[in-house]
């Protein structure tokens, strides 16, 4: 024995220290976008009866319950100080904060948010994201922050289903969870819902706990490289939900028009799967469609036989329908229809879902995009989820305002830069009337020309793009999918495109990376910030090119900007050939920051001492960060307006009005007009 130890032993003080905690090797595998997860599928939701179906809100229904709410809450800078044991249900963690969810936890005062126009916040070195920066990094002591969130919940006793499952729709950037101390799964992508069935893990009698380890930083990180503050936490909604055995796993409602753009047909494909370890008998799933009133559309009852499922298994079914002459969906008469999914057996009902239906066609005739057989220019902006009060957690109240003030500024169209939104805003863009160009969650600005080539990157670059596709399929609003921003060109999102193809032919595709031209293997042509007299001239080049083309950003509303709008938008009017575009951006993404209560203030980039940052950058909207309005909206409404005034005759009191709606008609509308000296 050495004199040491014999002294540590004579003393009573023998203490074994335990080793710090490694990094979880799942974060910086960029191959392993999940654990346990369940596929990628349409927005959904079982419904207790056919009135909550036909009222279409998802977080009412019987079969869901809300985990927003308080939860215990855990922060510290750098993996290797988490509680590793916390996820156990006997670890105490009474004394921990607080925390609301969903939110950011930088908001609320733990880490530091960052923003950035482009480039990583940690050092650059994919696929890791754990390698020592620079010591004026801010994360050279925030190496990779993780947050420990822990709450306690029941399974209402009236549920009918014996299938619970737990929907995350947003947590930055990648997260493990537990259930009463078991793992249940893994999850990167934070713009997309992650879904576990959590039925093994349950105790139906009593109280559950469930448990998430969320990191700042992941694989997936290089992905998410957008024009934003950099905020962590579980920040969208988190919901129970139940469903049967034998449970509508997903569907697809793909609505179709006629040549002549009058009748319509819906054709419903559904993917159902028997959860169970036994096999089921037959069942019968059934389609009705009810107008906006809620009242059924005759002759539009259909239904088709499922057969025996095996256990573990699934089958996919296929309803398809005419529908006669139904009222049009466009972002100017945004009429819906709820079509009803109910799964029989017998004459039992076991399962109903809904979902909205807006009849209308996407097409590309020539160089020119319609809807509904009519020339459509889309004019309107690039919008980020950002408050300045809530970071990147959004309400339904926020969003409608939001989609008040884009309606106020004349804008038609949303490019949902640069990630898949809210499932919520889907929703009510498909309510209101918003043309959405919906874009998947992938940037890697800082890696540009590099993660779009690296086969290492092509799987996790295809996945995100299948999620916003087999997630807002549904959608009316939606009319153009986007595959990223500002990766580059390379042969991963040419794979991307694929994909996306395979899955949805009904809708183009746009990449602006891909450029324009011949080589452009996506359905548009795009590109960013191009003059008013390159965009004419590409207009005018209908030799040189075959596809409309996309401004996806114009106008850069920074300083005293955007005094060329008016010249933009009188050459979208012009040239039938090009589409419109997106202003860059919507909103000024401040942040407040409230860490010294004496002192609060609206923050931009450096605000909150991170380093590195991108400064004032962050101030180009049309409306202040709170949607106040900017010198720059009246300029866009004034831009934007649908109805044009030219002088006639004059001296005989004539004056020409033009009509730039593509399906209202301006009886509509009162005129008054005034002479000013």
């Amino acid at each position: 024995m050495t004199p040491l130890l014999s002294l540590i032993l004579a003393a009573g003080a023998v203490q074994i220290s335990t080793p710090p905690a490694t990094l979880p090797r799942e974060i910086e595998d960029e191959q392993n976008l999940g654990e346990n997860k369940q596929p990628w599928h349409a927005t959904l939701m079982p419904y207790g009866n056919l009135r909550e179906a036909l009222g279409g809100n998802r977080y009412s229904s019987t079969f869901a319950r809300s985990l927003n709410g308080t939860w215990k809450f855990k922060y510290v800078p750098r993996p290797e100080e988490r509680p590793v044991d916390f996820y156990k249900p006997e670890v105490d963690v009474s004394r921990w904060d607080d925390i609301k969810v969903p939110s950011n936890w930088q908001v609320l005062g733990y880490g530091t948010p960052y923003y950035r126009n482009a480039g990583y916040t940690f050092q650059r070195d994919w696929p890791r994201v754990s390698t020592e920066p620079p010591k004026d990094f801010t994360a050279y002591s925030e190496r990779n922050p993780v947050g420990s969130y822990r709450r306690e919940f029941t399974v209402p006793a009236n549920w009918s289903g014996p299938r619970s499952f737990v929907t995350f729709d947003g947590v930055d950037s990648a997260f493990f969870l537990w259930v009463n101390g078991q793992r249940v799964g893994y999850s990167q992508n934070s713009r997309n819902a992650a879904e576990f069935d959590l039925t093994p893990y349950l105790k139906a009698d009593g109280k559950n706990t469930m448990a998430v380890e969320v990191y700042r930083y992941s694989s997936g990180s290089y992905m998410e490289d957008q024009d934003m503050w950099r905020l962590s936490g579980i920040f969208r909604n988190v919901t129970l939900w139940s469903a049967p055995q034998t449970h509508v796993q997903d569907f697809t409602v793909t609505p179709d028009l006629d040549a002549k753009y009058q009748n319509a047909t819906l054709d419903v494909s559904a993917k159902i799967r028997n959860y169970g370890g036994d096999a089921t008998g037959k069942k019968t799933l059934a389609l009705a469609l009810f107008d906006g009133k809620g009242k059924p559309v005759p002759t539009t009852n259909a239904s088709i036989s499922v057969s025996s499922l095996g256990a573990k298994s699934e089958q996919k079914v296929r309803i398809r329908i005419p529908v006669a002459n139904p009222a049009k969906w466009t972002a100017e008469t945004p009429n819906l229809y709820t079509a009803v999914l109910t799964l029989k057996d017998g004459s039992r009902d076991e399962e109903i879902l809904s979902t909205r239906v807006g009849f209308r066609k996407v097409e590309i005739k020539g160089r020119v995009f319609t809807v509904n057989g009519v020339p459509v220019k889309l004019k309107g902006a690039n919008r980020h989820e950002q408050w300045p009060d809530t970071g990147h957690t959004v309400s339904e109240a926020q969003m409608i305002r939001d989609i008040e003030v884009l309606k106020q500024a004349n804008c038609n169209h949303v490019r949902t830069s640069h990630y898949s939104n809210d499932p919520r805003w889907y929703e009510l863009c498909d309510e209101y009337g918003l043309y959405l160009v919906a874009e998947a969650n992938a940037e890697c600005h800082g890696y540009y020309g590099v993660l779009d080539r690296e086969p290492r990157f092509e799987k996790m670059i295809v996945d995100r793009n299948v999620a916003n596709v087999e997630n807002f399929k549904n959608h009316a609003s939606v009319l153009i999918w986007s595959l990223g921003n500002e990766c580059g060109g390379g042969s991963n999102f040419v794979s991307a495109l694929n994909a996306v193809k395979a899955l949805d032919a009904t809708r183009p595709v746009h990449y602006e990376a891909f450029g324009i031209g011949k080589d452009n293997p996506a359905d548009i042509d795009s590109r960013m910030y191009t003059d008013p007299g390159g965009t004419e001239r590409i207009g005018q080049e209908n030799d040189r090119y075959s596809k409309p083309f996309y401004l996806c950003e114009y106008a850069h509303a920074m300083n005293n900007s955007m005094g060329s709008m008016g010249d933009y938008n009188d050459v979208f009017d012009k040239y039938p050939s090009l589409m419109g575009g997106a202003i860059w951006e919507w909103q000024d993404q401040g942040l407040w920051n409230r860490r010294d209560p004496k002192r609060p203030y609206i923050a931009y980039g450096g605000g909150f001492g991170e380093y590195p940052n991108d400064g004032y950058f962050i101030h180009k909207g049309v409306v202040f960060s709170d949607r106040t309005p900017k010198p720059h909206f009246p300029e866009v409404k004034r831009a934007y307006q649908w109805i044009g005034f030219a002088p006639g005759d004059l001296a005989q009191g004539i004056v020409k009005v033009k009509n730039k709606f593509g399906f209202t008609n301006l009886k509509d509308f009162d005129f008054k007009w005034t002479v000013t000296a």
